[in-house]
């Protein structure tokens, strides 16, 4: 199921970013729920153009009256005092909301009427209705009460809730290489103690004894054996597939440890190591998969 939802979140931004190109440079302004289409295939599609309109050459805000319907607006098109105009990004905050609502199945950040315009006024949400913390974050990012932190609709489509299994198997080999876990060996109190409660109870909480003993033997045999904690796992993948790709190449290393991805990608949100600036960063040189 959550592959499926996960295909019409695509579908929807994919539909947002031909709308927005600079070839067609249309603002939807009605994005809701009522308005994707759906196929036989399972593919989504965004519909009713009632109300868009298309920017001019070399414009980027619509100045225009208020327009939309009730809790799926955004938060300058809610506050008409503020007369920000209607931008792409203003599509953005209410594809976020329209994303939320397909990955919770039903559920609006921003609460219901009566208070949930009021609430995208002053920024309250709640993603509780939401397990997956990559996902959260993309929400997050797309809602943004600041206009121009939101993102653009190619900045989403290459945001990690959408990468491959690839993708992320590399994404994790850069982890490995941050300074903190290259130390793994000798890490300091304080960095064991904020990644444990990534580990606790995690599929890869004792990974060691999930790969092949063998494996374990060859990289621990060239230096003091790598730690069974988080950090340890890190950098072991790290040099697996840097120096032992061929035995790499034998393990799936997301069908292993599921959970792994995300519980790193959350640590790395809170060390400060998921910036925007350091993952365009990181995959500078790497192909987009």
């Amino acid at each position: 199921m959550a592959d499926v939802l996960k295909k019409l979140v695509k579908g929807v931004l994919c539909s947002l970013k031909v709308i927005h190109s600079q070839e067609t440079k249309v603002l939807h302004r009605d994005i809701k729920p009522q308005n994707v289409l759906i196929d036989i295939t399972g593919n989504a599609r965004l519909a009713d153009f009632g109300i868009s309109r298309q920017l001019n050459l070399g414009q980027t805000t619509l100045r225009t009256t208020n327009a939309g319907t009730k809790c799926w607006k955004a938060k300058e098109v809610i506050d008409v005092e503020g007369n920000r105009g209607y931008k792409r990004r203003s599509d953005i905050q209410v594809a976020g909301m329209l994303v939320y609502y397909i990955l919770s199945r039903g559920h609006h950040p921003f609460g219901k009427d009566p208070f949930c315009e009021v609430n995208i006024l002053q920024g309250n949400y709640s993603l509780e209705h939401l397990d997956d913390e990559v996902a959260k974050d993309l929400v997050e990012w797309m809602i943004n009460e600041n206009l121009q932190e939101r993102p653009t609709v190619e900045q989403t489509l290459a945001h990690p809730f959408f990468w491959s299994d690839e993708r992320r198997v590399e994404y994790l080999k850069k982890m490995g290489n941050q300074k903190e876990v290259e130390n793994c060996r000798n890490a300091d109190e304080e960095l064991l103690h904020a990644i444990k409660k990534y580990t606790e109870e995690k599929t890869f909480s004792a990974w060691k004894t999930k790969l092949p003993l063998e494996l374990i033997q060859k990289l621990d045999g060239k230096k003091k054996a790598y730690p069974e904690n988080t950090l340890g796992l890190l950098r072991f993948v790290r040099n697996l597939y840097e120096h032992y790709l061929q035995d790499a190449e034998g393990i799936n290393l997301m069908e292993l440890f599921p959970d792994l991805f995300e519980s790193v990608f959350r640590f790395g949100k809170e060390r400060g190591w998921n910036s925007r600036q350091s993952l365009r960063k990181l995959f500078s040189s790497v192909p987009q998969i």
